[in-house]
C-alpha cells in the first residue's frame, strides 16, 4: 500500500511539474503525462507494474465523465444557442465523414479487416474535450470559434461511442438485412441521444435545486454534492440505455447556467479534479505503451497520423459546415484545432475488450494519431491563430484568476449596528470609511439592501463591508462601539 501511495504521489508531482514547465515553454503538457507513464511503465525503467486494460478503460471512463462535467460548467446556454448548428453538424456528420476516410486509410495501411478498420476509424475521428479545454482554454480567440470547438468536443463523444458500440454488436451478433440494420441503427441512436438529453436535463435541474435548497453545514460539501450529480447523470442515463456522456455534459451545462451556492468553490474543485484526472489518465495510457511495439508499426502509424491531421479532419470540417457563414480562415483553424486525446484510446480499449475481438495493433496505431495531434497541433495552433488573425482583444486574465487575486487581498467584515449606536439614522455618505473600503450590502429584517449614499442606517442593521485587509484596524476603530464579526476572505 505504501509503495502504491508513493508511486501515486510521484506521478502527481511529476504531472504538476510537467504542466508548469510545459506552460512556460509552450510545450503541450498532455504529452508530458504520457511520457511519464511510458518512462515509469514496463517499457521504461519498470517502476510501475503494467496496468490491466480493463483498469485503464475504467480510469478513462471516469476521467471523461469528470472532464466533460467541468467543461460543461463553464459553457453558457447563450453560447450554445449561437453555435449549436455547426457544433452539432461537426459532432455528427463530421464524425461520420472523418470515420469513413480514416477507416479506408486504416484498411490500406494496416491491412486490417472491415470491422477493425471501421472501429479504428471511428476512434480517431472524435475530438477530445480534455485536450480542447486544456489547449484552447483561456486563449483570446474569436468567441465563436472557441464556442464551436468546445461544444463540438463535448457532444461528439456520444456519437463516437454510439458508432463503436454498434460496430461491436454488428461484428459479434450481426444485424440481418439492410433495412433491419438501418432501423436498428436509427432507433438505437435516437434512444441513446433522447434518453441522454432527458436524463441530463433532469439531473442538472435536480442538482441545482439540491444545491440551492439543501443548507449544508460546511461549504466544502457543495462541490461533493455536484460531483455526486455528475456521476449520477452518467449512471442513470446508461441504466436506461441512453448516452451517459451526453447526459453528463447536459447536466453540467444546466447546473452551470443556474444559480449555484458556493459557485467559486465548486468551479475550483472541479477544475482541480479535472486536471488531476488529466494527469492520471494520460499517465495510465502511457503505461500501456511499449516503445518496441510502437517502433514495429512506425511507418503505417505515421501515415495514419498524417491522414487524420491533413485529410480526414479538414474534409469533415469543410463538408459539415457548408453554408454556415464561416470564413475560409476559420475553417482552416477549426480543421487544425480538432485535437485528439484520451477518447480515441478509450474507444479502442472498449473494442479490444469486447468478446472475441483483440487486434492488438489497434492500440499502438491510435497512439500515433493521439501523439501527433497533441504534439504537432498543440504546438502550432497558437501561431496558426496569429497567422490567420483570429485573436481578439480580451482581459489579460480569466475571471477565475482575477477572483483569485481579489481573494488574496480582500476581506468581508460583518458589522451589526446596536440599538444605542451613534450611527443610527446617519446616511452612508456621512460615514468616513477607510480607503479601499465599501459597504456593499445591508441585511435588514432578512432582506438585502444595496446601500446608496442617501441610505440611512437603522438599529440591528447587519453591514457587509468589503475592504483591503490592510485597513482592518482602521475599520475596527471606526465601528468600535458596534458588534464586529471576524473578517473572512471572499468565498
Amino acid at each position: 500500500m505504501e509503495s502504491f501511495l508513493l508511486l501515486l504521489s510521484v506521478i502527481l508531482l511529476a504531472g504538476v511539474w510537467s504542466a508548469r514547465v510545459g506552460n512556460r515553454i509552450g510545450f503541450p503538457v498532455l504529452i508530458g503525462f504520457v511520457a511519464i507513464g511510458m518512462l515509469l511503465g514496463p517499457g521504461g525503467i519498470g517502476i510501475s507494474p503494467k496496468v490491466p486494460l480493463s483498469a485503464a478503460q475504467s480510469v478513462g471512463y471516469i476521467a471523461l465523465i469528470l472532464i466533460l462535467f467541468e467543461g460543461g460548467l463553464h459553457t453558457s446556454v447563450s453560447r450554445i444557442r449561437k453555435v449549436w448548428l455547426p457544433a452539432l453538424s461537426l459532432a455528427t456528420f463530421g464524425v461520420l465523414i472523418s470515420s469513413a476516410i480514416m477507416a479506408c486509410l486504416v484498411h490500406y495501411l494496416l491491412h486490417l479487416p472491415f470491422f477493425p478498420s471501421a472501429l479504428l476509424g471511428v476512434a480517431v475521428s472524435s475530438t477530445d474535450a480534455a485536450s480542447v479545454f486544456s489547449i484552447l482554454g483561456g486563449q483570446p480567440l474569436r468567441r465563436r470559434l472557441v464556442d464551436v470547438l468546445e461544444v463540438e468536443s463535448g457532444t461528439n463523444d456520444p456519437m463516437a461511442f454510439f458508432l463503436t458500440i454498434v460496430l461491436i454488436q454488428w461484428s459479434t451478433h450481426g444485424m440481418g438485412s439492410f433495412w433491419h440494420a438501418s432501423w436498428y441503427i436509427v432507433g438505437t441512436f435516437a434512444l441513446q441521444m433522447l434518453v441522454g438529453l432527458a436524463v441530463g436535463l433532469v439531473a442538472g435541474y435536480l442538482g441545482s435545486l439540491a444545491n440551492q435548497r439543501i443548507k449544508l453545514d460546511t461549504g466544502g460539501l457543495y462541490p461533493t454534492l455536484t460531483l455526486a450529480f455528475a456521476i449520477l447523470s452518467y449512471a442513470a442515463a446508461v441504466l436506461f440505455h441512453g448516452s451517459g456522456f451526453l447526459s453528463v455534459y447536459v447536466a453540467s451545462v444546466v447546473m452551470g447556467n443556474r444559480r449555484l451556492e458556493h459557485r467559486y468553490s465548486i468551479l475550483r474543485f472541479h477544475e482541480g479534479l479535472s486536471w488531476t484526472m488529466h494527469i492520471i489518465m494520460f499517465v495510465v495510457l502511457g503505461l500501456q505503451m511499449s516503445p518496441s511495439r510502437l517502433f514495429a508499426i512506425v511507418l503505417p502509424g505515421l501515415g495514419l497520423a498524417v491522414g487524420a491531421l491533413f485529410i480526414a479532419r479538414p474534409a469533415a470540417v469543410w463538408l459539415s459546415t457548408l453554408g454556415m457563414g464561416f470564413h475560409w480562415r476559420e475553417k482552416q483553424f477549426m480543421s487544425w484545432a480538432g485535437f485528439r486525446g484520451a477518447v480515441p484510446i478509450v474507444l479502442v480499449l472498449t473494442a479490444i475488450l469486447s468478446p472475441g475481438y483483440t487486434p492488438s495493433t489497434m492500440l499502438d496505431a491510435v497512439f500515433f494519431v493521439v501523439i501527433a495531434s497533441t504534439l504537432v497541433q498543440g504546438w502550432t495552433v497558437k501561431p496558426l491563430a496569429h497567422r490567420l488573425d483570429l485573436f481578439e482583444r480580451s482581459p489579460s486574465e480569466g475571471l477565475l484568476e482575477l477572483v483569485a487575486i481579489a481573494r488574496e487581498n480582500a476581506i468581508v467584515t460583518p458589522i451589526e449596528i446596536q440599538s444605542n449606536s451613534d450611527f443610527i439614522d446617519r446616511k452612508m455618505v456621512e460615514i468616513e470609511f477607510p480607503e479601499n473600503t465599501l459597504c456593499y450590502a445591508i441585511i435588514r429584517d432578512n432582506h438585502v439592501i444595496v446601500p446608496r449614499g442617501a441610505t440611512r442606517l437603522q438599529a440591528y442593521d447587519h453591514l457587509l463591508v468589503l475592504s483591503d485587509r490592510r485597513h482592518i484596524q482602521h475599520l475596527r476603530s471606526l465601528f468600535h462601539s458596534e458588534l464586529i464579526g471576524e473578517p473572512e476572505f471572499l468565498p
